[in-house]
């Protein structure tokens, strides 16, 4: 009760107040600093327990100050600077001593220990301030209230850091609160016991007045705030890093768990075999699948036999003989004994319908780890793709690729025994118009049953592939000609028979070229390149089904090449040149047209005819480029002309296949301003046929812009009724053929006058090419032809328009 009296009367209450915020912060800034050095290791522990220090031993000296201000004695007091430093000094160094003997102790009494110490800090921090008082008059003191301030300090202390070190935010709270007890409980208690009635103010030499100490607190204040505040901070992250870890471990728990369930899964459910063997080479562990794979009885406990009685059992399984089984076993044995020291794999077939894979991986104390695949799909399957990448896939035949290395198979075996090698080129005569005709399921059933007669003759030292398409070649190891001769008769033969599949029924035929190694080349490009132009010169001529390589082939072939180099020139030069001839009426003989025809004055060769560079222009590509300057000078000519006469260009094969055609007559009739119903494209029914739907579709698309469409050399090819019905003509040109004989052949005279009654009954007009005679022309006149071209009629050349002119007037 002499306590709370004194308390109540004898201070200003606000500063009570100061002096109690401070206490609280400085206190939990302590425990809260004093948990986190406590999780802390090596140096950073001693940082930690340095800060804690500092915020206790500041918080207990500005708390003692303040709580001095407060104190209304009846006279002022002054303070004694170096007692004063002193007692800030004490409570610092006494409260890191506690603090350490705290966090580095092992248990509770240790924490108790710390506590206490910290009390007895704030005990001498308390009567050394009390003796930085400058005063007067002697200062007298009660012994029990004087024991009891010491007691309660330690007493509180011990418990502060016994409730605060713990885990929980509430033992957070319960040290701090009950550390500000131990500080307020001694404070109180000491000044309660010292009687100030006999004292009196005094000034001295170095003491400080209350205002500077009152900066001094506050600025104490602050920082033991920030302290707190740190404090705080420092716990949280604490609190959250020690979740972050709990749930870590956890999560690792639940982990180690799953990976041991799901290891024990896969050992029972695994489809490998394995099996772990010691460092003495005896089995200790495995799973089901590992007897299963090897054979074993899958009741027979294998745990304790040595790796050479598992590979006996094993064979022993596989149906070796009993005599056998020594020799089998030591070679195995040898093939694993250097995989198992160093680790690898092996493949054993052990039989068609098992193929395993053993794999061996060390341990490092002599033990290893065997695992067992079964890989019999997978080498079937590896098989049949190792079998597809060398074979084709309709025919079942060698590809390029199989027979490249059949070739140097041959090539090497030859070269030591001096035999020869016969590259054949083989190529069927017929197969576009199975195509055309039957739909490329039946050119697919020809293919077969033509690879199916190929593979039935073959012999040894002999192969057939298929390059592609209709393309096929051979090789034939021979020493006479006479086995050569009799290895294509073979060919010949299953060529020429006829081929009937289901309601297919055909005579195909085939072309056969023959080069010679050494003799004809010493590459296989340039053998097959050399067997081509034999079996090219063999389809060329109607007598011959073999051809063998003839040097002067080569010479052909390069002037071919040549002439295609020339061509592109010739188109870069502008060496071309237009030649026309005149189309008249055959009633009349007035004039109705031209025809242009196209000229090449090949440098250093003179004129060429277009018979022999039109091929080539087809084969090197150029015919649509000619083609385009042919129709554009030609339109350009016409429409200078002072005559409205038509004008007639051939359009290729090539170029009908081409869908900008549309563009290119579209464009040039406008470039060149020709009236479109003056131009007049001529088209053989052979260019048609190749591509019937696409042909059509384009020359209807030229006839809606207003162009004439006539077909050429009517007669010579199909000659299909079905052609002419599934588009309007606007001209029928009659052959130049039919007309050499129609003066005295009736035959002839018979069929020109069936294609007249043709025209006639469809209502399309008739041109007859290759007029020479008066005679032809009366025939002509007699059986109804329209137009007519020819010799007899003007020659191919330049138009003369002053003569015509003439010509016209003068008539």
């Amino acid at each position: 009760m002499p306590v709370i009296d004194f308390f109540f009367k004898a201070h200003e209450p606000g500063l009570i107040l100061l002096a109690a915020a401070i206490c609280l912060i400085s206190s939990y800034a302590c425990i809260g600093l004093l948990r986190h050095a406590q999780r802390s290791r090596d140096h950073m522990r001693a940082i930690w327990t340095g800060v804690a220090a500092l915020a206790v031993g500041f918080g207990i000296w500005a708390t003692h100050f303040v709580a001095v201000l407060a104190f209304r004695p009846g006279f002022t007091l002054d303070y004694d600077l170096g007692l004063t430093a002193l007692s800030m000094l004490i409570a610092i160094v006494l409260c890191g001593a506690g603090i350490a003997v705290a966090v580095r102790g092992t248990n509770v009494w240790d924490r108790v220990l710390g506590g206490a110490v910290v009390g007895v800090a704030i005990s001498s921090m308390h009567y050394a301030g009390i003796g930085a008082l400058v005063m007067g008059g002697s200062l007298q003191w009660n012994p029990g209230l004087v024991a009891t301030s010491i007691l309660a300090g330690i007493v509180l202390g011990g418990l502060s850091f016994r409730f605060g070190m713990g885990q929980s935010l509430g033992g957070l709270f319960s040290g701090a609160l009950t550390l500000t007890g131990a500080i307020c409980a001694m404070h109180f208690t000491a000044m309660a016991a010292a009687d100030f009635s006999l004292c009196f103010p005094l000034s001295a030499d170095g003491s400080i007045d209350g205002f500077w100490l009152s900066l001094a607190l506050a600025f104490i204040s602050v920082l033991l705030l920030a302290l707190a505040l740190g404090s705080t901070v420092l716990d949280e992250a604490d609190r959250r890093r020690t979740e972050r870890e709990r749930d870590r471990q956890l999560r690792d728990a639940e982990r180690l768990s799953e990976v041991s369930g799901r290891l024990e899964l896969a050992l029972t459910n695994m489809a490998q075999g394995l099996g772990l063997f010691g460092a003495d080479g005896t089995l200790q562990l495995y799973n089901q699948r590992f007897p299963e794979l090897l054979g074993l009885d899958l009741e027979q406990d294998l745990t304790g036999i040595s790796f050479p009685q598992t590979c006996r059992m094993t064979l022993l399984g596989a149906n070796a003989e009993l005599e056998d089984v020594d020799v089998q076993l030591a070679e195995v044995l040898e093939s694993h004994q250097n995989l198992i020291r160093h680790g690898g794999e092996i493949v054993h077939k052990f039989s068609e319908d098992q193929v395993l894979r053993i794999s061996h991986n060390p341990v490092g104390d002599g033990s290893w780890v065997t695992t067992i695949d079964d890989i019999t799909e997978r080498h079937h399957s590896e098989r049949a793709i190792a079998h597809l990448a060398r074979h084709d896939s309709l025919t079942g035949l060698p590809n390029r690729a199989r027979y490249a290395e059949a070739f140097d198979w041959s090539l090497a075996k030859v070269k030591e025994n001096g035999r020869k090698i016969a590259v054949i080129a083989i190529d069927l005569d017929h197969f576009k118009d199975v195509n055309d005709s039957h739909g490329h399921a039946a050119g697919d059933a020809v293919l077969k049953s033509i690879a199916s007669r190929f593979n039935g003759l073959l012999r040894d030292g002999e192969v057939i592939a298929r390059l592609g398409g209709d393309e096929f070649a051979a090789l034939k190891e021979f020493t006479s000609m006479d086995g050569l001769r009799e290895f294509l008769g073979r060919l010949d033969e299953a060529l020429s028979r006829r081929i009937e599949d289901g309601e297919l029924a055909v005579s195909i035929g085939g072309s056969i070229g023959v080069a010679v190694y050494p003799e004809d080349g010493n590459d296989l490009s340039k053998l097959l390149s050399n067997a081509d132009l034999a079996m090219y010169r063999a389809k060329a001529e109607f007598d011959r089904h073999i051809c063998y390589y003839e040097r002067d082939m080569d010479e052909q072939a390069r002037q071919r090449r040549d002439m295609a180099r020339d061509l592109w020139s010739a188109l870069e030069q502008d060496d071309f040149y237009l030649a026309y001839q005149v189309q008249k009426s055959v009633l009349t003989g007035e004039t109705t047209g031209y025809e242009v025809l196209l000229r090449w004055n090949r440098p250093g060769h003179g004129n060429v005819p277009p018979s022999e560079f039109i091929p080539v222009a087809e084969e090197c590509g150029a015919i649509n480029a000619i083609g385009v300057w042919v129709l554009k000078r030609a339109c350009l000519d016409a429409a200078a002309w002072p005559e409205p006469y038509k004008v007639a260009v051939n359009v290729s094969g090539l170029q009908l296949a081409q869908i900008d055609l549309i563009d290119t007559v579209r464009n040039t009739l406008f470039m060149t301003g020709l009236a479109p119903e003056r131009l007049e494209l001529e088209v053989t029914e052979t260019a048609i046929i190749g591509d019937k739907h696409r042909a059509l579709h384009i020359l209807r698309q030229i006839k809606a812009m207003g162009v004439s469409i006539a077909i050429d050399d009517f007669g010579t090819g199909y000659s299909s009724l079905e052609t002419l019905r599934a588009f309007p003509f606007d001209k029928i040109k009659l052959d130049r053929s039919f007309m050499s004989e129609v003066e005295n052949n009736e035959q002839s005279k018979a069929i020109v006058r069936a294609i007249l009654a043709l025209g006639r009954s469809l209502s399309v007009p008739v041109l007859a090419e290759g007029v020479e005679t008066l005679a032809q022309l009366d025939v002509l006149r007699v059986e109804g032809c329209t137009e007519a071209q020819g010799f007899l009629l003007g020659r191919p050349g330049a138009i003369d328009w002053n003569d015509l002119l003439e010509a016209g007037l003068s008539a």
